[in-house]
């Protein structure tokens, strides 16, 4: 079973991604970007992340970026969830190697429908 990590710290979407992934998928859910570079240092490596982009003590920027530098990680395709509409912001984190930018509030068929593309290599990643 594919393996997908959610980093979020709002409660009631971390509940909502769980149980909209866990019927296809393996879930574990992070609240920050600190907690998920050290569960990842030890030892777990998801096919996907899922990561918001403004959370406590590291954000989904400086986690692409960390993720990004790294030898191991590198290769892990990231979406990021984003209340920003600033196109800089989606352009920064594309730029840093994000495999897609979904907006919040979002359908979450479309959120599914983009997790299962990564996973049947149908993906094409919008810019």
């Amino acid at each position: 079973m594919k393996k997908v990590l959610v980093i979020e710290d709002d409660e009631p979407l971390c509940w909502l991604l769980e149980r909209i992934l866990g019927q296809s998928y393996e879930v574990f859910v992070l609240h920050d970007g600190m907690e998920a570079l050290s569960w990842l240092s030890s030892g777990n490596t998801p096919d996907l992340i899922i990561s918001d982009i403004r959370m406590p003590s590291l954000d989904g920027v400086q986690l692409l970026e960390n993720l990004k530098q790294s030898g191991l990680y590198k290769d892990i395709p990231v979406i990021i969830l984003s209340n920003y509409e600033d196109p800089r912001k989606r352009k920064e984190c594309l730029d840093l190697g994000a495999a897609d930018y979904i907006l919040k509030p979002f359908e979450p068929q479309h959120l599914i429908n983009r997790v299962n593309a990564f996973f049947s290599k149908n993906l094409t990643v919008r810019k």
